[in-house]
């Protein structure tokens, strides 16, 4: 990741290459991440990133006078107010140009043409086609292939319900969540929701859309609870125990009823991220899921095993990623097995661990924020995501010590 400290605050930089130096009118793309954290960096740097290479790859291709994206872009590069309005008369007599060849009638005007109208507008800013940043938006989160697919295909969704990002209010919005909540499960209409909400706060960060305008958030859905149940500590003792044979999957159970982490967490866990009382996330879903979790004490003689023991790096070694480069699809599909066995139904799943860890903290009187941050799980309060801090590492450790079965 191209980013470096100065001034004790990372900046993200990008250097221009030089066949496109002339069009784009400057030697490098640099901007200050107003931090100095590396991960929060990182983070910050993605999106900045995306942009700037997707502004070079424009600025290569041959330039397409009926394309509004193009003039948009060159007017928000325009350095002054004097080079600004030499591109809006370029928009002018464009738009005059395709109405002018559009015109069915001797005497009409071309700027009163629809399709000369709506590319003023778009090539102005006026109005934005809703996927425009789509691809920037995927290239910038670094995630998955699985997931990268799974996020586009929501936006074209999307797209196909509201062209334009001008067309996205939340009023139209919770009419849309309704409609896709009589075809389709309600954990897929939340996670397509969530998609949509990230790749908005993608679009206020470009300033594509307005600050704050968060159309994606508060929409009062009445939505059903996750299907999934949480195994009671008996049920958890019982599939550990039934995996002894079983000792890779055994393990893997233990830190998931310790931890409270996802599989695909535990499973991309490497040996360079466990310290001798704890463990980092940095493989995770969300930003939320990057995170620092204690070494349950019950977990400390399996961690110190498993760590001697890997030969590729990884605390569970020797996983072979699927096509989407997941390392715990085989052995998700050996707990499946196991739990059918014992008489568990569709409604207990692997994920069931985490709602597991989350109901015996909170009956233990842990706050939520201190669960929240274990589990890597977004503040779900105004108070919490907002005014309140991480909890410290010392409150994570003394509530995960109430973890017992």
């Amino acid at each position: 990741m191209p980013i470096q400290l100065r001034h004790h605050k990372y900046s993200a930089y990008l250097d221009v290459p030089a066949d496109v130096r002339p069009k784009l009118k400057r030697r490098v793309f640099r901007q200050t991440l107003k931090t100095d954290s590396l991960s929060v960096a990182k983070r910050r740097a993605a999106p900045l990133i995306a942009q700037w290479k997707a502004e070079i790859s424009r600025a290569r291709e041959e330039p397409n006078h009926n394309d509004a994206k193009f003039w948009r872009d060159k007017l928000r590069r325009a350095p002054d107010d004097e080079q600004r309005a030499a591109v809006m008369n370029q928009i002018d007599m464009a738009a005059w140009d395709i109405g002018a060849i559009n015109v069915e009638n001797i005497g009409d005007r071309p700027s009163g043409d629809p399709e000369a109208r709506r590319f003023y507008a778009e090539a102005i800013g006026a109005v934005v086609s809703t996927t425009d940043h789509l691809e920037e938006w995927i290239g910038s989160a670094q995630v998955k292939d699985k997931t990268a697919g799974m996020r586009r295909s929501t936006i074209e969704r999307l797209g196909a319900k509201f062209r334009t990002l001008q067309d996205v209010s939340r009023k139209e919005v919770r009419r849309w969540a309704t409609e896709l909540g009589a075809e389709l499960k309600p954990a897929t209409v939340q996670r397509m929701m969530s998609d949509c909400r990230t790749y908005w706060k993608y679009l206020e960060t470009i300033e594509a859309v307005p600050e704050d305008s968060a159309p994606f958030d508060r929409l009062g859905l009445k939505v059903k609870s996750a299907s999934w149940l949480p195994y009671t500590p008996k049920e958890a003792t019982q599939l550990l125990k039934a995996a002894e044979d079983d000792t890779q999957l055994a393990d893997l159970i233990r830190l998931a009823m310790y931890s409270g982490a996802r599989r695909e967490e535990l499973c991309s866990l490497k040996v360079g991220d466990v310290k001798s009382d704890r463990f980092e996330i940095v493989d995770a879903k969300t930003e939320a899921g990057i995170r620092t979790v204690p070494i349950h004490r019950k977990l400390a003689t399996a961690i110190k095993r498993l760590v001697k023991a890997s030969k590729d790096g990884y605390v569970l070694s020797g996983l072979k990623a699927n096509k989407n480069g997941d390392r715990g699809d085989m052995l998700g599909k050996r707990f499946t097995r196991l739990k059918r066995s014992l008489g568990f139904d569709d409604r207990h799943t692997f994920h069931s661990w985490r709602g597991t860890v989350i109901t015996i903290l909170e009956r233990a009187g842990v706050p939520e924020g201190t669960v929240q941050d274990i589990v890597g799980h977004e503040r779900s309060t105004l108070t919490g995501s907002t005014y309140s801090g991480k909890s410290t590492f010392e409150m994570r450790r003394k509530a995960l010590n109430k973890l017992v079965y």
